[in-house]
């Protein structure tokens, strides 16, 4: 299929070639969220610890009256804990009817993407960490890897609260 074929059958079924991210770092790893899941990003704000949760949760926050759920990024992915400096951000997501902060290295730029650029996993959706891949885009000599902020927060397990709600 040509390139304005594809672009054609997008259009057609309402869908925009172009897709907006924003990217941020983990480690020397570009990653990339969808816009539209995205509330806002913010500086680091302090974080209350929670007693037994997994070790990726950090703790919860008050963002502007409301508490939510702050989770670590790298943990999340199994890389070792790092300093928080001046460059770390805290993204909001909005998943599942619920509003989670995710902890990054550095927040790097909002990027418009075709997709038509966005290829699949490799590996699949089985693979550890993978199941949260998206797809991947190249970035010049790099490659961008997209999250699935859906499958990253799955509330997988009824049973085990946290925080007013699941946190698999």
């Amino acid at each position: 299929m040509s390139h304005d074929a594809r672009s054609t059958t997008t259009a057609a079924r309402g869908e925009s070639p172009v897709l907006q991210f924003v990217g941020f770092r983990l480690g020397d790893e570009d990653y990339a969220i969808a816009i539209t899941k995205i509330q806002e990003i913010i500086l680091m704000k302090p974080i209350t610890r929670l007693p037994q949760a997994p070790d990726y949760i950090e703790g919860l926050i008050n963002l502007r009256g409301a508490v939510i759920p702050v989770v670590s990024l790298r943990k999340r992915f199994g890389q070792p804990a790092r300093e928080i400096d001046e460059e770390t951000r805290t993204i909001v997501v909005n998943v599942h009817d619920r509003t989670v902060g995710c902890i990054v290295d550095a927040v790097t730029k909002v990027m418009r993407i075709n997709r038509d650029q966005i290829q699949p996993s490799p590996l699949g959706s089985a693979v550890g960490s993978c199941r949260y891949v998206s797809g991947l885009a190249r970035l010049d000599d790099r490659l961008l890897i997209m999250l699935d902020v859906e499958d990253l927060f799955q509330f997988e397990d009824p049973t085990s609260q946290w925080a007013g709600g699941t946190l698999a």
